[in-house]
């Protein structure tokens, strides 16, 4: 959705006259605006980073500890203390599994806001006051810094990303599946653009206005 930000009433309107003040926005006021809801719980790409890097820890544990068990015993000690060893390290990776469920489980709905304007795309997630949410997040609960929505929620922002427009080098279009991937490392940690499929065709436009890529 197209709004205009005035910077004088600090203030999002549709349109390009502000509600408040009633100025006309100028050109760089005016930016692209849309939400997205996500839920970490049923999100798959989130619990293949989660269990990825939980295997991850767990093989590199497991190495860890046999070499270092090899290095200062006996080879008739290593063959015995191996096994408990193993045995440790998968108890360890089984309770690291529990708590990465339980974690996902608590964090709630979160709530995320993407915007495009003149110096490039950014990304807002917030999610709905709560000391668990926070605690789910790893994150200290700031519930003096709330801030309210439409429907008199408070929320909390959990997350900001910006990319400026002349730092991307590579795009990459998707309409099936709602989403521009934004690289400013070649075919590395892309900024994700998901988009409803009613804004993907204004997303584009202005994606394609502000950047040297074209394809």
């Amino acid at each position: 959705m197209i709004v205009s930000y005035c910077k004088k009433c600090k203030l999002e309107s549709e349109g390009s006259v502000c509600q408040q003040c009633g100025k006309r926005a100028t050109a760089s006021g005016v930016r692209d605006v849309w939400r997205t809801v996500r839920v970490p719980s049923a999100d798959t790409g989130a619990w293949r980073s989660a269990v990825g890097a939980l295997l991850s820890v767990t093989v590199l544990l497991l190495v860890g500890l046999l070499l270092t068990e090899r290095l200062t015993s006996t080879a008739q000690q290593f063959s015995t203390s191996s096994i408990s060893l193993i045995s440790a390290v998968a108890i360890a990776g089984v309770i690291g599994a529990l708590l990465v469920v339980a974690a996902f489980s608590l964090q709630g709905r979160e709530e995320i806001r993407y915007i495009l304007d003149m110096e490039g795309a950014h990304m807002q997630t917030w999610y709905r006051a709560s000391r668990l949410h926070s605690w789910a997040r790893l994150q200290r609960s700031q519930m003096q810094s709330t801030v309210p929505s439409r429907d008199g929620a408070k929320y909390i922002k959990a997350e900001e990303r910006h990319l400026r427009w002349q730092d991307i080098i590579d795009i990459n279009y998707s309409p099936s599946s709602g989403t521009i991937r934004l690289y400013r490392t070649p075919h590395l940690a892309p900024f994700v653009l998901r988009i409803p499929p009613e804004e993907y065709e204004m997303a584009e436009a202005l994606v394609k206005k502000h950047t040297r890529v074209h394809k």
